[in-house]
């Protein structure tokens, strides 16, 4: 089986300096990307070969490994000494955090995947019958299609590999040498039980990363070891632009390569581990400009040192300005009184047992934006449990002074609750409480906060709350946004949610008359019409 293998397996250098293999895909890489690549496969880097910005092979391993400064934009400033040498030396597990448009999936992953698949030499490890792929994994597929189109277009370069292909469809490349290049989804069902040589791990930093979720990103990889194991040169390759400080990702970055930052009992699961971090403008992309980043950073700096400098974010922020609320609340007001000039919005955040059970009552004013006339919590605990009937009958009686009859609530118990409602007179309409549509809740209650358009009531626990709202940022891209764990955030809910339903009542800006054409754009329209009918009755075609 050695000899098999001797025979069948192309070197990297070898394989990237072939006119008939992968020489052409090479030679379309930026000197950062080709670096990127030397070093995993254990190639030496060449301190004299340069590119147009004077920075050398060597140059950007001393950055991965994180051994440079770069200025705001993202671009090199300066090398910093390392304290240690290079020795080439290949990997069987690469984790590549990189920012957005460096050229990580058409570009890196394309040609690792494209290597492995026609010139790895697995197929000599293939058991008769058995099924093999070379695995994409993604979270979203649209985009790792474009990807297999890459790895398409460059097998198909090659007068050589061309003749690999046996079959290919949107989601995988057939060859005819055993080996099937797969486009799949990151769950247990599509890796599980496969043979996998080669697997990347597309964009993993977005993968979901908990233990309650159907597919955390290091059960996926745990599901591909046993598929690798009949493969002595196998490899995998988690590949991404960072998200949050957590997931498999992060935990990569924080141990370095080969665990070099790990403490030492932790050393030995990196020992194989290349770890790389770069931002887009070091990357070496020429469809990246400084216009082009400047504009990014200006647009949002949050997201530009997230997507572009490669800067892992806090999974936990603060969602609301302390100053600013401060500012929105009004001193020494408790509540309001009904008047006849307003229309009024409730919403009820309900609970029975431990916790608390909030309800508000708000207007909307043309100067002020939204002001808050009722705040009212009630907490109830395992010995004396809220009723529900006591509460809706106090919320009862404060709608009929204010003279209106339907709250909004979520949906939890929203039927019985229904049921009860209406036996007090008054309406409750549900509204679907899921991350997705809390994000936008509490967004409506942050951009009045932060335009100052908000009159909050004198009422500290209400505060409290608000100012301990966090926002997490989960995997797949999702915001959760709500209290600290083990505390309440009724009140915060029933503000956010009135705040929103109120919102409407605001008046909208008028919307300005379209402007008369000038002679002069008549005349044009005019011509273009003249034109499109001419084309239009040519027969020509």
């Amino acid at each position: 089986m050695a000899k098999k293998r001797a025979n069948l397996r192309i070197p990297f250098e070898a394989a990237i300096s072939d006119e008939l293999l992968l020489k052409g895909m090479w030679e379309e890489l930026s000197l950062h990307q080709m670096a990127i690549l030397k070093v995993i496969y254990g190639l030496p880097l060449d301190p004299n070969h340069t590119d147009d910005l004077g920075w050398s092979e060597l140059d950007y391993w001393k950055c991965g490994q994180g051994f440079c400064e770069y200025d705001d934009l993202g671009y090199i400033s300066r090398i910093l000494p390392v304290p240690f040498e290079y020795i080439p030396k290949r990997y069987s597990e690469a984790w590549l955090i990189l920012g957005r448009r460096s050229g990580k999936s058409g570009a890196i992953m394309a040609l690792i995947v494209a290597y492995e698949s026609t010139c790895g030499g697995h197929e000599a490890y293939i058991r008769s019958g058995q099924e093999i792929l070379c695995l994409q994994i993604a979270q979203d597929l649209k985009l790792a299609k474009n990807t297999l189109g890459f790895i398409q277009a460059n097998l198909e370069s090659s007068k050589v590999l061309a003749k690999l292909i046996k079959n290919k469809t949107a989601e995988h490349i057939e060859l005819n040498n055993g080996i099937t290049i797969a486009t799949v989804p990151p769950s247990l069902k599509s890796v599980r039980g496969y043979g996998n040589p080669c697997a990347v791990m597309d964009e993993v930093g977005v993968w979901y990363q908990d233990a309650e979720s159907a597919n955390p990103d290091y059960e996926i990889y745990r599901a591909l070891s046993p598929g690798q194991a009949q493969f002595p040169d196998s490899i995998i390759v988690g590949i991404s632009s960072p998200w949050n400080k957590a997931g498999m990702l992060y935990g990569y970055m924080e141990a370095g390569t080969e665990g070099r930052n790990a403490p030492e009992s932790e050393k030995d699961r990196y020992a194989n581990c290349l770890v790389w971090h770069s931002p887009t403008a070091a990357m070496g992309n020429p469809l990246i400009t400084k216009p082009w980043l400047i504009k990014e950073r200006d647009k949002d700096p949050r997201a530009f040192e997230r997507e572009c400098l490669a800067i892992f974010q806090d999974s936990i922020s603060g969602f609301l300005s302390p100053t600013l609320l401060r500012e929105a609340v009004e001193k020494g007001c408790y509540e309001r009184p009904p008047a006849a000039t307003f229309r009024y919005v409730a919403a009820m955040d309900p609970a029975f047992r431990r916790d608390a059970f909030g309800f508000a009552i708000c207007h909307a004013e043309k100067d002020k934006g939204i002001v808050f006339d009722v705040l009212r919590r009630w907490e109830g605990s395992p010995d004396q449990p809220i009723n529900p009937r006591e509460v809706l009958a106090e919320i009862a009686a404060l709608l009929s002074d204010y003279k209106f009859a339907t709250v909004y609530t979520d949906q939890y118990h929203l039927e019985s609750l229904q049921q009860l409602a209406l036996d007090y007179g008054f309406a409750l309409e549900g509204v679907p409480f899921t991350n997705v549509s809390k994000a936008g809740i509490y967004g409506s209650l942050q951009q009045l906060v932060n335009q100052k358009r908000i009159h909050l009531l004198d009422e500290q626990i209400s505060l409290r709350e608000l100012r301990s709202l966090e926002k997490k940022m989960l995997s797949g891209g999702a915001i959760q946004i709500g209290a600290p764990a083990g505390q309440h955030d009724d009140l915060a809910t029933v503000i956010a949610l009135s705040t929103d339903k109120a919102i409407w009542m605001l008046p909208q800006p008028a919307k300005e008359k379209p402007k008369e054409p000038t002679i002069h754009e008549q005349i044009i329209r005019q011509l273009k019409r003249q034109r499109a009918e001419e084309y239009a009755n040519d027969d020509w075609y």
